[in-house]
């Protein structure tokens, strides 16, 4: 078993024009439509499990008999329950990042494991596996990449609202510049900032720029490297989750009329909680009630009821301001 390049990439060439990439977004069973961007997995995917997500097989997910290899990339957690299998076509290649992980949620032993080509690959007696790690029936996606990428990383700047995208290469040949890329879904992406590299060195360099406007709640970061001609690569993806605790916070803010508005909620309003939205005259616009129990998360319909200017915003206790454009 070769141990996987720190810096792997998601850009693959299919093998045949009928190849599609399907992207599981949220918890859930491997036969659930809904958790994938493009549907269940079938035969000639490239299946993507994002970081944080976790894809459970309860029942044997056979794919031996398909007429062409797939790739598996696992960002998050794919977990086996007892005695079920994940069978893959022949030169396929499972590829665990660095956070990512597949395992046994129940039971195990022999009788649970992954085979590629009628091979098992890894089973349950072996523990789980915890990455970076390659299963490769096919020869594995390469890492001929012009850097070598030590870590990268997302955080969130406390009180400023901001995001510190920080990474670090150990050397780098011909390496042109950096882009940080953002993305709520893990499918559709939008380019935050862009970085010089260093063209060519041996030596540990350290970047770091800011997301100065982030999404709230959920959202996925990944790096793209470009080298002098053009050719580009992607780093593993990262994952964010940001709720407020003490505050409100409403996204997108100014916001635009017929826009709806996420209004994040502090984690420690529970229950009924009434919401009430004021124009700066002290007009009541808007009132209703909220689950606070069952969501975090509120979304204000930016109605033709509201006009251009400042408004406050009510849930229980808290207020904030909305600027409507």
């Amino acid at each position: 078993m070769k141990t996987l390049l720190l810096f792997c990439f998601t850009a693959m060439v299919m093998n045949n024009g009928l190849a599609t990439q399907t992207t599981a977004t949220s918890n859930g069973d491997w036969s659930e439509p809904a958790i994938w961007t493009n549907g269940v997995p079938g035969c000639i995917d490239t299946v993507i499990i994002l970081a944080g997500v976790q894809v459970d097989i309860t029942s044997t997910v056979d794919l031996e008999d398909c007429p062409d290899s797939m790739l598996v990339f696992v960002y998050g957690t794919i977990e086996f329950q007892n005695g079920r299998k994940l069978k893959l076509p022949c030169n396929s290649d499972v590829l665990v990042f660095t956070g990512g992980s597949m395992g046994v949620g129940s039971g195990g032993g022999n009788s649970t494991y992954l085979e590629i080509c009628s091979i098992q690959y890894w089973n349950a007696a072996a523990g789980n596996l915890v990455g970076p790690q390659s299963l490769c029936d096919g020869s594995c996606p390469p890492s001929q990449l012009p850097i070598e990428l030590l870590y990268f990383t997302a955080n969130w700047i406390e009180n400023e609202r901001e995001v510190l995208l920080s990474w670090s290469t150990l050397s780098e040949s011909d390496n042109d510049y950096f882009t940080i890329e953002r993305s709520v879904d893990g499918v559709d992406w939008d380019v935050v900032r862009e970085v010089d590299g260093a063209g060519t060195s041996s030596s540990t360099l350290k970047y770091s720029t800011v997301d100065e406007d982030p999404h709230l709640g959920v959202s996925y970061y990944r790096l793209k490297q470009t080298d002098f001609n053009g050719a580009f690569k992607y780093s593993p993806i990262v994952s964010l989750n940001k709720i407020s605790d003490t505050e409100l916070i409403v996204y997108p803010n100014p916001a635009s009329i017929g826009q709806g508005v996420a209004i994040f909620l502090p984690t420690n309003l529970i229950g009924e909680i009434s919401v009430q939205v004021y124009s700066v005259e002290g007009k009541l616009v808007f009132e209703t009630t909220h689950d606070a129990s069952a969501s975090d998360m509120f979304i204000l319909d930016v109605t033709d009821s509201f006009q251009s200017g400042s408004y406050l915003i009510i849930l229980g206790d808290y207020h904030t301001k909305l600027l409507v454009q």
